[in-house]
């Protein structure tokens, strides 16, 4: 991040604006990075975000790196950037789109010199494209069979939202303070020390990075509306670096150092609030489920995760005298099978469920586990757990789903009395 952020202040001194700093723009973009919530995070799960984070501020220096002297080394780190950013996460499709349609606009405008090295630039992502070429049977599989059945699709405009403060972790400020930044590095020019102007047709400093990052997150949106799937703030971990770019560079529109420490701080300060807060909190309920069970559940009784997918951080931590099942495949939930899912969901009757439930019950008490995220197979499970109240009406809540929780679970417990 040090590394592209200092190739945009050399940008700067070529523009002929004020220094303000030989490299404000690089340790800038390093400690927002450093201390950015959204960083903070995914660096803390076992997911694969940060390492897109890693994967495409090292497309973007390749890329950079090549448009100046397009060498072989260089066309090969696109190519195998490329390639490990299609693997590692499918929201790579619309980032890789958006560069190589502005390098095939580069490739036909401009100085020779530059439409040469864009032409060899898409070349090498075209080889870190056939990279992907065994996957597709699986790609292809994955688009007719899974997609994102535990969420619901989302409203493109909606979703812009849902980015901007997951850049911010749990203190949404703090991305909201970043989306000020990208909106001053792209509009604004520092004139003195207490004034700057604003330029609606951007300013060119950052304005290609600012472009890629909205139209990665544009394409992304219509494609997931299009396609009936969700979207998730972690999945705009393939723009966070570029809006972080274009917000360290956005710094410098305040010339007067002091306000310009005084913003840096503060958003740090932010960062620090919410990367903390990251770091320490509890994904799951799954801490105060357990314990739950294990104290008041007695051998032979069943456990019941409606749906499966908020059972895997809990089953493995249940007493092993307890059976656990699972909606909608009667199983344990240690594994989820996505395939077909919402197809599978409306196949199962939940009154059907709940009558085998209470069949291998007998006369034990049935634990049942629900969440309420507001999705079709939340809906049956709802259903499932109406259906156990008519047989056991004397149910008891001993656990309530709290949405502070990324992954949050309730708990009935249905006496066998």
């Amino acid at each position: 991040v040090w590394f592209a952020g200092r190739r945009l202040d050399d940008r700067r001194v070529r523009l002929g604006a004020p220094i303000g700093g030989p490299r404000i723009v690089a340790w800038s973009a390093l400690l927002l990075f450093a201390l950015s919530p959204f960083a903070i995070r995914y660096s803390t799960e076992t997911r694969m975000y940060a390492l897109v984070m890693l994967g495409v501020v090292l497309g973007y220096l390749a890329v950079a790196r090549a448009l100046e002297q397009p060498s072989f080394p260089r066309l090969a780190a696109i190519a195998a950037v490329t390639g490990l950013l299609l693997y590692t996460h499918y929201w790579a499709f619309p980032l890789l789109g958006v560069t190589t349609a502005l390098l095939l606009v580069w490739s036909v405008r401009g100085p020779a010199d530059r439409q040469r090295a864009a032409r060899r630039s898409i070349g090498a992502l075209a080889v870190g494209g056939l990279m992907f070429v065994p996957w597709l049977p699986s790609f292809l599989y994955q688009l007719r069979h899974t997609g994102t059945p535990w969420g619901a699709p989302v409203s493109p405009f909606g979703s812009w939202a849902t980015a901007f403060k997951s850049f911010g972790g749990n203190a949404h400020l703090a991305g909201w303070i970043l989306v000020v930044l990208v909106v001053l590095g792209l509009f604004a020019t520092a004139l003195d020390g207490r004034h700057f102007s604003v330029d609606m047709a951007t300013r060119p400093g950052v304005r290609l990075e600012a472009i890629v990052g909205v139209a990665t997150l544009a394409i992304g949106f219509l494609i997931a509306r299009t396609s009936g799937t969700t979207f998730e703030g972690r999945y705009a971990s393939v723009v966070f670096p570029l809006f972080l770019l274009v917000g360290a560079f956005g710094l410098t529109v305040f010339a007067n150092p002091r306000i310009r420490i005084g913003v840096l701080t503060f958003a740090l300060v932010l960062g620090v609030w919410g990367g903390v807060s990251n770091a320490q909190r509890n994904r799951t309920q799954a801490y105060q489920l357990v314990p739950i069970i294990r104290a008041g559940a007695a051998p032979g009784d069943i456990v019941v995760f409606c749906p499966d997918s908020i059972g895997t951080d809990v089953v493995g931590r249940l007493r092993t005298d307890l059976r656990a099942v699972s909606f909608p495949r009667f199983s344990s939930p240690a594994r989820i099978d996505w395939v077909d899912y919402e197809e599978r969901v409306r196949s199962v009757s939940p009154a059907k469920f709940a009558d085998r439930v209470l069949r291998i019950a007998q006369g034990q008490t049935i634990w049942f586990v629900d969440t309420n995220n507001g999705t079709f197979v939340d809906q049956q499970c709802a259903r499932v757990a109406d259906n156990l109240l008519l047989h056991r009406p004397n149910r008891v809540r001993e656990l309530e789903p709290d949405p502070y929780f990324f992954e949050h679970h309730g708990l009935f417990r249905y006496p066998a009395s």
